[in-house]
Parts: C-alpha cells; structure tokens; sequence
C-alpha cells in the first residue's frame, strides 16, 4: 500500500505530510496544500521478539520488544503495566505514537526516546530513483547508527514513516511497573495544563551557555512577564508556561503570534534565541 502511494506522490509530484497523533502539531488557519498521510493505522503490531539476545544490565533482566510505528504511547504504556515491561515510564504523559516519539526523540525530565531504542525500520515515501524504478522496501536503522539530539532526528531519510521500533525493556512485576508510570503521570497532571487542547510544549530548552547547559523554557516565559499573557482566545498557561491553550476558539494565527512575542522578547531582551518544539503545517 505505501509502495502504491508513494508512485503516486511521485508521478504526480505532490507535496505530502506524513501525521502521526499530531499531538506537537499547529495547522495553518489556510490549510494545506497537499497530501496528508495520516499513519495511526499502518502498524499496530506489538510484543517481544523472539531474539532475546540483551545481556543482563546492571543486574536487570532485559528483553527486546517491538512497537509499529503507529502505536499511540499511551497503549504502550498499558501494555507495560499488564506485561511487567519496565524503563518505559519516561514516556507516560506523553500523548503522541511511537513514529512521532522516535522522530523528535521525546522525552521528559526522566529521560529521552533514544535511551531505549534498540533499532528503527523505516519505510521512505521519496524514492532516489524516478517513479518508474523499483521502489525501495524498509530501510533498518540500528543503535550504532543513530544520530539524535534533544528533540531532534538526524538521520531519517527525508519522507521517511516509521514503520516499527524495538526497544530494550526491563523485566519487572506489572504492579510495580504500572505504580510508576500512575506516579508519572499524576505529576505531570499536577504541573501541566492536560485539561486544556494545546499543541504540547511549544519551546525546547535553550542552551544559554555551555556552563550552564540547557534551562527550562518556561523560566524564560515567566521572565519575560508572559505567563497567562493571551492573544485572542491563544494564551500562555498559567500553570505551565510553556504550552499555549486554546481556550475554546483559538487560531492558529493567535498561537503563532504568542510564540513570535515570546522569541522575538527572549532575543531582544534576555538575549535568549528560543526554538520550536512545535512543528508547523
């Protein structure tokens, strides 16, 4: 099926989007001018693999388990609660799928997506070669070949669509297991503002020297003065500044306008360069 799209995309020379969860998306007021490939349906697969070949770490027994792309994390997460698969917890709160955790290498304060993965399968929707050649199957991608940074992918091919991830699980007891990811997930209710739609955090932390590493984008917002700051029915939370609500008839023209204040303030006056964590359609 992706193979007969993608001969499409070609010959026709549409543009394309590829849309996991879209948790971390804003989308133009004016729309798109293209294909969206909405990809929360093309790989639902999900279990250990049968090459249990991780040594043991640091007294911990640990397996390989295998996620299609389009596994929302919160079904992982259940998954992992009832199964005993540990080391996922750094995940909960998170409300994207698996494609979209490993493309922007998301995280929390606990950790990053990479620390765990062990390899990627990618299925790329541009071919190099013309759209009467044979089209490419999946290309695999293992640990050594990864190349992230905080909240960025450096090597998927361009068009790629995660097709499946395996990660590196802890054996554990599911009580335990769910027990964290339930303590997880009651902070992050009590710090973030999930009874609101957003378009998740909008900044990465910035760097402001190599002394000081990176600081929490919400510090810079409340810095600035702009906490519970609204532009039409767009505002900074009151509760964590760095996600913008829609407070029930927000544009996205509205939301775009609180996060170029908040950059273009952060360079001017803090001299702070402010980069979206939010991706733009």
């Amino acid at each position: 099926d992706l193979q007969w799209l993608a001969r499409g995309i070609s010959i026709e020379e549409i543009p394309f989007f590829i849309f996991g969860l879209g948790s971390n998306l804003l989308v133009s007021d004016t729309g798109y001018p293209g294909l969206v490939i909405r990809a929360n349906r093309v790989n639902l697969e999900m279990g250990l693999t049968l090459s249990q070949d991780l040594e043991e770490s640091s007294g911990k027994v640990q397996l390989k388990l295998r996620t299609g792309g389009s596994v929302a994390i919160s079904s992982l997460l259940r998954k992992a609660a009832q199964e005993g698969w540990g080391g996922l917890d750094f995940l909960a709160g998170i409300p994207g799928s698996v494609g979209g955790v490993v493309t922007m290498n998301a995280g929390t304060h606990l950790g990053e997506t990479q620390n765990r993965l062990e390899k990627i399968e990618v299925y790329s929707m541009i071919s190099d070669c013309g759209a009467t050649s044979q089209w490419k199957e999946l290309t695999e991608f293992k640990k050594e070949k990864f190349k992230f940074q905080y909240r960025k992918n450096l090597f998927l091919p361009r068009g790629g669509l995660v097709w499946a991830a395996e990660w590196r699980v802890d054996v554990s007891e599911p009580k335990k297991v769910e027990e964290r990811i339930r303590e997880v997930l009651a902070r992050r209710k009590a710090t973030q503002p999930v009874d609101y739609p957003t378009c998740g955090s909008v900044f990465k932390n910035p760097k402001i020297s190599e002394q000081t590493g990176l600081v929490s984008a919400w510090k810079v917002i409340d810095q600035l003065g702009l906490r519970g700051y609204r532009v039409g029915g767009a505002q900074f939370s009151e509760k964590h500044s760095n996600f913008i609500l829609n407070l029930g008839n927000a544009s996205a023209s509205d939301v775009r306008t609180l996060i170029q204040l908040a950059k273009s303030r952060a360079q001017f006056e803090l001299g702070i360069f402010l980069e979206e964590e939010v991706i733009y359609l």
